[in-house]
């Protein structure tokens, strides 16, 4: 930029720049927002208040000898680790019957690596969501047997909860 132009000139177009560039990022974010919450009416879960969206983060990709992921559970502003698995990806709800995922379930993830799986599915039971898993091997019929990994308390939001539980 030449030096001829006056300095707030400058701080002006950057601050012009900056707002242009959140109201683009908010509004994909909603968006985004929107797609999901149409998905979850579709489904017409009374439960579609409680969030327990089972994540994968990959540590070391599947290229390496060794891959390496982890599985873990996202709530409000909670996370739990479950997991750590060779590899592994969030599971759409119209997949979930070939993953042998109950309907009801709120989220699925899973993956398979040389032959063997690990899959895992959240499920709301009362104050609680428990979480699934199942390790089938890959044949020509794969059995999902999915047992009781752990149970998680529902997290509230704290805007939620009745004034007296503050009290000791």
């Amino acid at each position: 930029m030449s030096s001829t132009k006056p300095h707030h000139h400058m701080k002006l177009r950057l601050l012009f720049a900056f707002c242009l560039f959140t109201l683009v990022a908010c509004n994909q974010k909603e968006e985004e927002q929107y797609e999901r919450i149409d998905q979850e009416v579709a489904v017409s879960d009374p439960n579609s208040w409680v969030k327990a969206d089972l994540q994968c983060e990959e540590i070391q990709s599947a290229d390496e000898d060794n891959p390496l992921a982890v599985v873990y559970l996202s709530q409000v502003e909670i996370q739990y680790v479950l997991d750590t698995v060779y590899t592994c990806s969030v599971i759409a709800p119209q997949m979930y019957t070939s993953f042998g995922v109950p309907r009801q379930a709120l989220s699925a993830c899973g993956g398979w690596w040389a032959g063997r799986g690990n899959f895992y599915y959240t499920l709301h039971e009362g104050d609680s969501i428990t979480v699934m898993h199942a390790r089938p091997v890959q044949s020509d019929t794969v059995d999902f047997r999915y047992t009781l990994l752990r149970r998680i308390p529902i997290a509230q939001s704290t805007a939620d909860l009745p004034e007296d539980s503050y009290m000791p």
